[in-house]
Protein backbone atom coordinates (compact mmCIF):
# COMPACT_ATOMS: atom_id res chain seq x y z
CA UNK A 1 0.00 0.00 0.00
CA UNK A 2 1.78 3.33 -1.08
CA UNK A 3 2.42 5.66 2.15
CA UNK A 4 -0.41 8.48 2.23
CA UNK A 5 1.65 12.17 3.32
CA UNK A 6 -0.11 15.15 4.87
CA UNK A 7 1.68 18.31 3.10
CA UNK A 8 -0.17 20.78 4.85
CA UNK A 9 2.05 21.71 7.86
CA UNK A 10 5.42 20.44 6.01
CA UNK A 11 8.16 23.08 5.40
CA UNK A 12 10.97 22.58 3.11
CA UNK A 13 14.58 23.74 4.91
CA UNK A 14 17.17 25.48 2.90
CA UNK A 15 20.60 25.02 3.76
CA UNK A 16 23.73 26.49 1.35
CA UNK A 17 26.66 24.47 1.01
CA UNK A 18 29.61 26.12 -0.97
CA UNK A 19 31.28 23.06 -2.75
CA UNK A 20 34.88 25.33 -2.78
CA UNK A 21 34.48 26.26 1.24
CA UNK A 22 32.38 23.36 3.14
CA UNK A 23 30.44 23.53 5.83
CA UNK A 24 30.91 20.13 7.10
CA UNK A 25 28.01 21.25 9.98
CA UNK A 26 25.61 21.53 7.59
CA UNK A 27 26.85 18.20 5.32
CA UNK A 28 26.42 15.95 8.49
CA UNK A 29 23.11 17.42 8.93
CA UNK A 30 21.85 16.76 5.89
CA UNK A 31 22.88 13.38 6.16
CA UNK A 32 21.27 13.10 9.67
CA UNK A 33 18.08 13.93 8.14
CA UNK A 34 18.12 11.14 4.73
CA UNK A 35 19.33 8.70 7.72
CA UNK A 36 16.24 9.42 9.40
CA UNK A 37 13.61 9.08 6.39
CA UNK A 38 13.56 12.41 4.75
CA UNK A 39 13.99 13.63 2.01
CA UNK A 40 16.25 16.03 0.77
CA UNK A 41 16.93 17.68 -2.72
CA UNK A 42 20.71 17.26 -3.50
CA UNK A 43 22.71 19.10 -6.44
CA UNK A 44 25.04 17.24 -8.87
CA UNK A 45 26.91 17.79 -11.79
CA UNK A 46 24.49 17.02 -14.03
CA UNK A 47 20.78 18.10 -11.96
CA UNK A 48 19.42 18.28 -9.12
CA UNK A 49 18.26 14.83 -7.06
CA UNK A 50 15.89 14.20 -4.76
CA UNK A 51 17.95 11.88 -2.02
CA UNK A 52 15.87 8.93 1.11
CA UNK A 53 17.17 6.10 2.24
CA UNK A 54 17.30 3.08 0.15
CA UNK A 55 17.01 0.81 2.90
CA UNK A 56 13.91 2.61 4.34
CA UNK A 57 10.79 1.61 2.46
CA UNK A 58 8.54 4.00 3.79
CA UNK A 59 11.31 6.84 2.44
CA UNK A 60 11.12 5.33 -0.88
CA UNK A 61 7.39 4.59 -0.61
CA UNK A 62 7.01 8.77 0.14
CA UNK A 63 9.50 9.36 -2.47
CA UNK A 64 7.18 7.83 -5.52
CA UNK A 65 4.11 9.45 -4.09
CA UNK A 66 6.55 13.10 -3.81
CA UNK A 67 7.27 12.22 -7.76
CA UNK A 68 4.40 10.83 -8.66
CA UNK A 69 6.48 8.00 -10.20
CA UNK A 70 5.08 4.43 -11.51
CA UNK A 71 5.90 2.35 -8.70
CA UNK A 72 7.85 -0.31 -11.11
CA UNK A 73 10.22 2.09 -12.19
CA UNK A 74 13.23 1.67 -9.48
CA UNK A 75 15.22 4.55 -8.24
CA UNK A 76 18.64 5.47 -9.56
CA UNK A 77 20.87 4.57 -6.32
CA UNK A 78 24.17 7.25 -5.62
CA UNK A 79 26.98 6.07 -4.18
CA UNK A 80 30.21 7.30 -3.19
CA UNK A 81 33.06 4.82 -4.12
CA UNK A 82 33.23 2.19 -6.92
CA UNK A 83 33.24 -0.97 -4.09
CA UNK A 84 29.48 -0.54 -4.72
CA UNK A 85 28.77 -2.55 -7.53
CA UNK A 86 29.62 -5.84 -6.07
CA UNK A 87 27.72 -4.80 -3.00
CA UNK A 88 23.74 -3.79 -4.76
CA UNK A 89 24.34 -5.51 -7.85
CA UNK A 90 24.87 -9.10 -8.79
CA UNK A 91 26.49 -10.75 -12.26
CA UNK A 92 27.89 -7.43 -13.33
CA UNK A 93 30.07 -7.50 -16.66
CA UNK A 94 33.49 -6.66 -16.73
CA UNK A 95 32.48 -3.72 -19.24
CA UNK A 96 30.52 -2.49 -15.88
CA UNK A 97 33.83 -1.93 -14.61
CA UNK A 98 35.69 -0.45 -17.63
CA UNK A 99 32.65 2.09 -17.62
CA UNK A 100 32.83 2.45 -14.13
CA UNK A 101 37.00 3.66 -14.15
CA UNK A 102 36.26 5.73 -17.18
CA UNK A 103 33.52 7.88 -15.99
CA UNK A 104 32.95 7.73 -12.36
CA UNK A 105 32.98 9.89 -10.52
CA UNK A 106 30.61 11.76 -13.35
CA UNK A 107 27.29 11.43 -15.86
CA UNK A 108 26.73 7.98 -16.13
CA UNK A 109 23.88 5.48 -14.90
CA UNK A 110 24.99 2.00 -15.22
CA UNK A 111 21.32 -0.19 -14.94
CA UNK A 112 22.57 -3.66 -13.84
CA UNK A 113 20.77 -7.01 -12.00
CA UNK A 114 20.16 -5.92 -8.23
CA UNK A 115 21.16 -8.09 -5.58
CA UNK A 116 17.97 -7.28 -3.65
CA UNK A 117 15.48 -8.42 -6.34
CA UNK A 118 14.86 -12.03 -3.85
CA UNK A 119 13.32 -9.03 -1.36
CA UNK A 120 9.27 -9.40 -1.00
CA UNK A 121 7.05 -6.47 -0.81
CA UNK A 122 10.12 -4.59 -1.68
CA UNK A 123 9.30 -1.37 -3.82
CA UNK A 124 12.93 -1.66 -5.63
CA UNK A 125 13.03 -3.86 -8.38
CA UNK A 126 14.75 -6.52 -10.20
CA UNK A 127 17.57 -4.11 -12.07
CA UNK A 128 19.04 -1.11 -10.44
CA UNK A 129 21.05 2.21 -11.28
CA UNK A 130 24.07 3.55 -9.68
CA UNK A 131 26.18 6.47 -10.57
CA UNK A 132 28.81 8.16 -8.60
CA UNK A 133 28.17 12.26 -9.21
CA UNK A 134 31.09 14.44 -9.56
CA UNK A 135 29.32 16.98 -6.98
CA UNK A 136 31.99 17.55 -3.83
CA UNK A 137 29.00 18.39 -1.51
CA UNK A 138 26.57 15.41 -2.44
CA UNK A 139 29.93 13.10 -2.54
CA UNK A 140 30.56 14.05 0.96
CA UNK A 141 26.95 13.85 2.14
CA UNK A 142 27.03 10.31 0.42
CA UNK A 143 29.85 9.46 2.87
CA UNK A 144 28.23 11.09 5.84
CA UNK A 145 24.96 9.01 5.19
CA UNK A 146 27.00 5.53 5.33
CA UNK A 147 23.82 4.32 3.48
CA UNK A 148 22.69 3.47 -0.10
CA UNK A 149 20.95 6.50 -1.34
CA UNK A 150 18.08 6.52 -3.65
CA UNK A 151 18.99 10.08 -5.74
CA UNK A 152 16.17 9.94 -9.02
CA UNK A 153 16.12 13.85 -10.04
CA UNK A 154 14.19 16.16 -8.44
CA UNK A 155 10.74 16.65 -10.37
CA UNK A 156 7.58 14.83 -10.81
CA UNK A 157 7.25 12.26 -13.47
CA UNK A 158 6.92 13.68 -16.99
CA UNK A 159 7.72 17.44 -15.93
CA UNK A 160 12.08 18.79 -16.92
CA UNK A 161 14.56 18.16 -14.01
CA UNK A 162 15.32 21.01 -12.05
CA UNK A 163 19.01 22.60 -12.10
CA UNK A 164 19.00 24.77 -9.40
CA UNK A 165 17.59 24.86 -6.06
CA UNK A 166 14.80 27.36 -7.03
CA UNK A 167 13.53 25.30 -9.30
CA UNK A 168 13.37 22.32 -6.63
CA UNK A 169 11.46 24.72 -4.74
CA UNK A 170 9.00 25.53 -7.26
CA UNK A 171 8.10 21.54 -7.84
CA UNK A 172 8.39 20.88 -4.08
CA UNK A 173 8.24 23.58 -1.60
CA UNK A 174 6.40 22.02 1.57
CA UNK A 175 6.71 18.36 0.16
CA UNK A 176 10.14 17.77 1.18
CA UNK A 177 12.29 17.92 3.94
CA UNK A 178 15.43 20.31 2.74
CA UNK A 179 17.53 21.77 -0.69
CA UNK A 180 20.67 21.69 -0.35
CA UNK A 181 21.65 24.47 -2.69
CA UNK A 182 25.08 24.49 -3.88
CA UNK A 183 24.31 26.53 -7.34
CA UNK A 184 23.01 25.82 -10.74
CA UNK A 185 24.22 22.20 -11.83
CA UNK A 186 27.13 22.28 -13.88
CA UNK A 187 25.68 20.38 -17.26
CA UNK A 188 22.29 20.98 -16.86
CA UNK A 189 21.48 17.27 -18.48
CA UNK A 190 20.64 14.66 -17.10
CA UNK A 191 23.30 11.39 -16.69
CA UNK A 192 23.27 9.04 -19.83
CA UNK A 193 21.62 5.54 -18.66
CA UNK A 194 23.76 2.00 -19.99
CA UNK A 195 21.77 -0.87 -19.17
CA UNK A 196 23.65 -4.14 -18.74
CA UNK A 197 21.42 -6.75 -17.73
CA UNK A 198 21.45 -7.61 -21.35
CA UNK A 199 24.40 -8.67 -24.41
CA UNK A 200 24.88 -6.77 -26.18
CA UNK A 201 24.58 -3.63 -23.75
CA UNK A 202 21.97 -0.68 -24.52
CA UNK A 203 21.92 2.99 -24.51
CA UNK A 204 18.35 3.65 -22.51
CA UNK A 205 19.15 7.19 -22.41
CA UNK A 206 22.02 9.53 -23.92
CA UNK A 207 22.38 12.27 -21.53
CA UNK A 208 25.76 14.24 -20.85
CA UNK A 209 27.68 11.21 -22.69
CA UNK A 210 27.27 10.61 -26.53
CA UNK A 211 26.61 7.53 -27.40
CA UNK A 212 30.05 7.82 -29.47
CA UNK A 213 32.20 8.10 -26.26
CA UNK A 214 30.10 5.20 -24.35
CA UNK A 215 30.66 2.70 -27.48
CA UNK A 216 34.23 3.48 -28.20
CA UNK A 217 35.06 2.59 -24.43
CA UNK A 218 33.33 0.02 -24.30
CA UNK A 219 35.57 -1.47 -27.48
CA UNK A 220 39.08 -0.27 -25.68
CA UNK A 221 41.14 -3.09 -24.20
CA UNK A 222 43.53 -2.90 -21.24
CA UNK A 223 46.63 -5.03 -21.24
CA UNK A 224 48.29 -6.16 -17.87
CA UNK A 225 52.37 -6.98 -18.13
CA UNK A 226 52.95 -9.15 -15.03
CA UNK A 227 57.06 -10.13 -15.03
CA UNK A 228 58.06 -12.32 -12.17
CA UNK A 229 61.35 -11.78 -12.58
CA UNK A 230 62.94 -8.50 -13.41
CA UNK A 231 60.17 -5.88 -13.37
CA UNK A 232 61.58 -3.62 -15.91
CA UNK A 233 60.62 -6.22 -18.46
CA UNK A 234 57.26 -5.79 -18.11
CA UNK A 235 57.88 -1.94 -18.38
CA UNK A 236 60.33 -2.77 -21.64
CA UNK A 237 57.05 -5.10 -23.01
CA UNK A 238 54.62 -2.11 -22.21
CA UNK A 239 56.81 0.07 -24.57
CA UNK A 240 56.99 -2.32 -27.21
CA UNK A 241 53.27 -3.03 -27.45
CA UNK A 242 52.65 0.98 -27.29
CA UNK A 243 55.02 1.17 -30.63
CA UNK A 244 53.48 -1.64 -32.60
CA UNK A 245 50.13 -0.26 -31.81
CA UNK A 246 51.53 3.17 -33.02
CA UNK A 247 52.81 2.00 -36.42
CA UNK A 248 49.85 0.17 -36.82
CA UNK A 249 47.89 3.24 -36.76
CA UNK A 250 50.28 5.02 -38.87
Amino acid sequence: MLLTVDFSNMQTEVIKIDPNNLNFEAIEKAARYIREGKIVALPTETVYGLAADYNNLEALQRLYEVKMRPKNKPFTVAVAAKDYLEHLAVEVPVVAYKFADKFWPGPLTLVLKSANHTIPNEPRGKTIGLRIPRHTVTLHILEAVMADVALPSANPSDEPPACSAREVLKYFDGKIDMVVDSGPAELGIESTVVDLTEIPFKIVREGALTREIIETTAKTKRVLFICTGNSCRSVMAEGLLRKALGERQD
